[in-house]
């Protein structure tokens, strides 16, 4: 260990008198002999490690604290101080910690679930083999976005009572039902309970669609008729609103000139019928769908297909500037902005694909 000491030696002096960049070059030492060390080490040896580059973590900037993650994500006996310390941090320092490294125990993750929030939460859905402590936490505190995501991870483990918490939103939750269909390992009673919400879903659907039950034969008659007909009529008026705009898309797209800046340049002029055919097309969504997700009340939906399509913030502002009012105001917008940042393309594009299945219109 003569390298490590003169390391601490060079660490000494920079922290004492270096700059940032100087701390940020004796860090990626470090880390450099650590790895390339680390299969031969005890627990001592690591624990050394673990003090020194800890230290030096808490005194660099946010890039070289991203590339200390992303090089420790990996090692499989990497300092587990360390480790913590840099899932704690900011989601994009924590990401890959949080993702990938072996260190962190179920027990790690409930507790910075719990000190960190959503973003954290998301990029530990994306784990491979999540213990039950932890789905049974993300389920209880993640919301709706969380649960959808660790539902749709297949190497997730779930106690009998998250599991059962899971049906039982699926019952209001169509999309939730979806996810849960594709799981092998439903118990048998709660895939008879999600069979049965499926079929309620499906009945509520279809119960919309139908008159009420009128009485007397002839009133009934006649009263489906006149409903018929008016109902016939806002379904025109609605589709004629989109009609034209659908139209004009459809010809941008089949000559190969629709893509995000097309979409940007509406969205910027306030041309809310073209954007949101054009999100429909790209996306691979019908438009009631596409319409919800822009204008409805769920400002979430908007940044997770700005980023599943892997389009810019700017692209996204726009969109959200469609909206009549609520989410434009400056604090509404920078924390869309931050929220944008810090989603995962792969999370993003798996609730993408949900959307699809849920719509019915993906490929």
């Amino acid at each position: 260990m003569s390298s490590v000491s003169a390391l601490l030696r060079d660490l000494e002096t920079t922290m004492a008198r270096g700059s940032g960049d100087d701390r940020a070059q004796i860090l990626s030492r470090l880390t450099d002999l650590f790895i390339s060390t680390a299969p031969g080490m005890g627990d001592d040896q690591i624990s050394v490690f673990d003090v020194v580059i800890g230290r030096l973590a808490r005194a660099i900037e946010l890039r070289a604290r991203i590339e200390l993650a992303e090089r420790l994500s990996f090692v499989p006996n990497a300092p587990g101080g360390v480790v913590r310390q840099l899932a704690l941090d900011e989601i994009s320092v924590a990401r890959p910690v949080l993702i990938r490294s072996p260190m962190l125990t179920d027990q790690d993750l409930v507790a910075i679930s719990a000190a960190k929030g959503r973003d954290h939460m998301l990029a530990i859905t994306e784990r491979p083999d999540l213990g039950e402590p932890i789905t049974d936490f993300l389920i209880l505190r993640g919301g709706r976005v969380v649960t959808h995501a660790v539902a749709s991870n297949q190497t997730a483990r779930f106690s009998r009572h998250g599991m059962g918490v899971l049906v039982m939103r699926a019952v209001q939750d169509d999309a939730l039902q979806t996810m849960l269909s594709t799981r092998v390992d439903i118990p048998p009673e709660l895939t008879e309970q999600l069979m049965l919400a499926a079929k309620n879903s499906a009945r509520r659907r279809l119960t919309a669609t139908l008159e009420p039950a009128m009485a007397g034969a002839v009133e009934s008659a006649v009263e489906r008729s006149a409903e018929a007909v008016s109902a016939q009529a806002q379904v025109q008026d609605e589709l004629g609103k989109f009609s034209a705009a659908l139209a004009a898309i459809k010809l941008l797209h089949d000559a190969g000139k629709l893509d995000e800046a097309k979409v940007a340049e509406f969205a910027s002029a306030g041309d809310t019928e073209h954007a949101i055919c054009g999100v429909a097309i790209l996306a691979r969504l019908g438009l009631p769908a596409t319409e919800q997700i822009i204008l409805g009340p769920d400002r979430d939906a908007v940044l997770l297909v700005g980023r599943g399509l892997g389009w810019s913030w700017e692209t996204t502002r726009a969109l959200i500037g469609l909206r009549k009012s609520d989410g434009k105001s400056a604090p509404a917008i920078e924390r869309a902005r931050q929220s944008f940042r810090n989603l995962t393309a792969v999370t993003a594009q798996r609730v993408l694909g949900f959307l699809r299945m849920r719509d019915g219109a993906g490929q």
